[in-house]
């Protein structure tokens, strides 16, 4: 029994090492300032980093928290942090707050900041290439979150050191990280971010509706993030994201195991597809997507998403849980002849088409195209590699124009022509041009049905 009792103790500490080491392999330090002192307060960036703390502990990160750091309380929070990051596979750092630019460079700003000459920054904020190197020590993704892209708010009081140097009144530089760190700002260098009047931001109200989606690879993470906040205001604000990771997925809440659910395996395909359109109340592109992902968690929550829609969308005599999955949805949500005005009914409805381009070989996939009203034409498509999209363009006798976000941030423009609209081998044609490729264009063709 002594022997034991001597082995117990010889362990333990082994035992409470490994349980740390094991908490630390995701880590995360979230800052929120509100409060600020000798500048104007800003209502929501408590609530904010409150709310992505929650989320992040939920998503079984170790979080510091801290609200209205002063300049003292981030230096220290970030030592500590860096000599967690060593042992980490994820290290992440989020502020909320005010943030600017001096003399070239990146600046979050701490509650007690008084910023009366640019040559005082180092001495009272934390400059962001400072982080960079803190979050790169970890093995798998270093990831930065900035709330903070606002007008200056010492622009009145803050002098330059030398006459005639020009102090920026907004927004952020763009950054450069290193190696498997990302930086993602609320809005793109040189704009700013609204604090909204909501509880939160526009940004972190779409962060926290898209963090802890299960299987949601980190770059679609955040493209559904920079979709939901550019389409909320009106396309006055674009976040953006600095830096490039390999090609390993990454993802803040993976996918469950298969081999621990008794429900069908999880499609990462779903999920991402799900993040493209899971705003909508189209029924047409949520029972497309039903028909391509009907075994999945998202296709059921597209199936609950029309039984919530309004009758008139849906159909008075249809239950939801039984609409069809192909062409004949189409007709519940097709516009009145008064509001069609010069769109082609032919148009609506399920095509496959094939895209033949000289020098990067062919692709095809499915479109299926909506209306709203007028020449207005909506729909949702997707390719042979998985990409799907929701777009929107104009229908005029039988000629279609829309655009379509592609991987990486490229946009193609699809234009094309309706031929023999009335016939049951209807087909459309046209080109394709793309923005990552400066000469050339595609050819495509589509088929109904």
């Amino acid at each position: 029994m002594r022997r034991l009792f001597i082995l117990g103790i010889v362990l333990l500490p082994a035992w409470l090492f490994a349980g740390r080491a094991e908490a630390a392999q995701r880590i995360a330090i979230i800052f929120g300032n509100s409060e600020y002192q000798n500048a104007p307060r800003l209502p929501n960036p408590v609530n904010d980093a409150s709310d992505v703390a929650a989320a992040f502990e939920r998503l079984a990160f170790s979080v510091r928290l801290l609200k209205n750091a002063t300049f003292d309380t981030m230096r220290r929070g970030l030592l500590d942090f860096a000599q967690q990051a060593e042992a980490a596979d994820i290290a992440v750092v989020y502020f909320a707050g005010h943030g600017m630019e001096i003399r070239d460079e990146n600046w979050l700003v701490p509650v007690d900041a008084e910023l009366r000459m640019d040559i005082s920054a180092n001495q009272e904020a934390v400059g962001l290439s400072s982080i960079m190197p803190i979050v790169s020590k970890a093995r798998k993704l270093g990831l930065i979150i900035l709330d903070a892209c606002r007008d200056n708010p010492f622009s009145r009081q803050l002098r330059a050191s030398r006459p005639g140097r020009a102090l920026p009144a907004r927004g952020l530089l763009p950054v450069e990280p290193p190696g498997s760190v990302l930086v993602v700002f609320a809005a793109k260098h040189g704009t700013t971010a609204a604090d909204g009047t909501a509880r939160n931001s526009p940004f972190t109200t779409a962060l926290l509706h898209n963090l802890e989606i299960p299987g949601l690879e980190i770059n679609y993470l955040f493209r559904s993030i920079h979709d939901e906040v550019y389409g909320v205001t009106q396309q006055r604000q674009e976040p953006y994201v600095y830096g490039t990771l390999s090609r390993e997925p990454v993802y803040l809440k993976p996918p469950a195991d298969p081999t621990a659910q008794t429900g069908p395996a999880p499609n990462s395909e779903a999920a991402r597809a799900w993040a493209e359109i899971k705003d909508t109340n189209d029924p047409d592109v949520l029972n497309t997507f039903i028909s391509r992902f009907g075994d999945s968690f998202y296709a059921d929550v597209a199936r609950a998403r029309l039984t919530r829609l309004p009758a008139p969308q849906i159909g008075k005599t249809t239950p939801a849980a039984s609409l069809p999955q192909q062409d004949k949805a189409v007709s519940s949500s097709s516009p009145t002849d008064s509001e069609r005005k010069t769109s082609d009914d032919g148009v609506v409805g399920q095509w496959s088409w094939r895209a033949q381009c000289p020098v990067f070989g062919n692709f095809e996939g499915t479109v299926r195209f909506s209306q709203a009203a007028g020449d207005k034409l909506t729909g949702v498509i997707s390719d042979d590699s998985g990409d799907w999209n929701i777009f929107d363009g104009r229908v005029r006798d039988g000629s279609i124009s829309f655009r379509r976000k592609v991987v990486g941030g490229a946009t193609q423009h699809w234009t094309g022509s309706l031929e023999r609209p009335k016939a049951a081998n209807s087909q459309f044609r046209g080109s394709i041009t793309d923005s990552r490729f400066a000469i050339g264009t595609c050819s495509w063709k589509a088929v109904k049905g």
